[in-house]
């Protein structure tokens, strides 16, 4: 059952445990560190050697899916409280209630995003529903250890908007591309893709210390700007794939609470029968 490509998720889950001890120890810089190490050693291998072994499965799905809530949302969050709660904007114990509620906002969205992909899924290949969980975490990670998050304006108050904004972008149904887009990602997405991993990496490797800023500032670039990299047809598929799966949603509900048509009830079985429940996770949960 635990096979080569699970090293790879493991080492991804470490890159999340080693994070959550080192922001125990008062280091959020370094358990941020530790966070990208276990996604570019381990998240972006486990799925590409899963199909270039043929060894893909249910376990190292709901593996990867676990690793991922760990080290992309529980270990970001820890390094949101770990920064806020002594940044100083509010008075002791004030600012430990903020650092809570900031980082509380991030776990919640996602396990809630989550629970509603497995029960209501949106059944449209290559786009994510919401904000991904591994942006969201990474641009938690950016900010809180950027250089010149302090300068922003508004300070480190920025965050204390811009967290549960970015959150909340969870828990829509806006579309987010991923790799695993039907059709091949057009060639200037390619090129915006490669040139962002070449510069996060040349950045962490020249000045270190402006590493984190760089990451924030592409993460909220691809959060703002994913859309565009889908043609107008696929917006509007997308979109009506969301209707449709809010009406299968709606039809799940008891009937003491909801009348629901006969011809829907029986399309929404046929639905979840072939859809099945590996089915239900949208591409980027499986594979990172």
């Amino acid at each position: 059952m635990f096979g080569i490509k699970d090293i790879f998720t493991t080492i991804n889950l470490l890159g999340g445990i080693v994070g959550i001890c080192l922001c125990i120890d008062g280091q959020p810089y370094w358990a941020g560190v530790s966070v990208m190490l276990g996604y570019l050693c381990g998240d972006t291998l486990d799925g590409w050697v899963a199909r270039r072994l043929g060894t893909s499965n249910e376990f190292g799905s709901e593996f990867d899916t676990i690793a991922d809530h760990t080290s992309h949302v529980i270990a970001p969050a820890a390094i949101v409280y770990t920064v806020y709660k002594d940044v100083g904007i509010l008075p002791h114990p004030w600012s430990k209630v903020l650092a809570i509620a900031l980082a509380s906002s991030l776990i919640i969205a996602v396990s809630v995003r989550h629970a509603r992909n497995i029960v209501a899924p949106i059944n449209f290949k290559g786009v994510w529903s919401g904000l991904p969980r591994s942006v969201l975490g990474f641009m938690a990670i950016g900010y809180c250890n950027a250089q010149l998050a302090a300068y922003a304006p508004g300070g480190w108050w920025l965050g204390v908007v811009l967290i549960p904004a970015m959150a909340i972008a969870t828990l829509t149904y806006l579309p987010f591309p991923s790799h695993h887009i039907a059709r091949g990602h057009y060639w200037y997405v390619i090129v915006v893709i490669v040139i962002t991993f070449v510069l996060v990496i040349g950045i962490w490797i020249l000045y270190p210390n402006f590493g984190f800023d760089v990451l924030f500032f592409f993460m909220a670039g691809y959060s703002m700007s994913a859309w565009m990299s889908l043609s107008p047809d696929e917006r509007k598929a997308y979109a009506k794939a969301v209707q449709e799966t809010k009406l299968l949603a709606r039809a799940q509900r008891p009937a003491h609470r909801r009348r629901v048509p006969r011809e829907l009830d029986k399309k929404h079985s046929e639905e979840h029968e072939r859809a099945g429940a590996v089915a239900d996770k949208d591409p980027v949960e499986v594979t990172g």
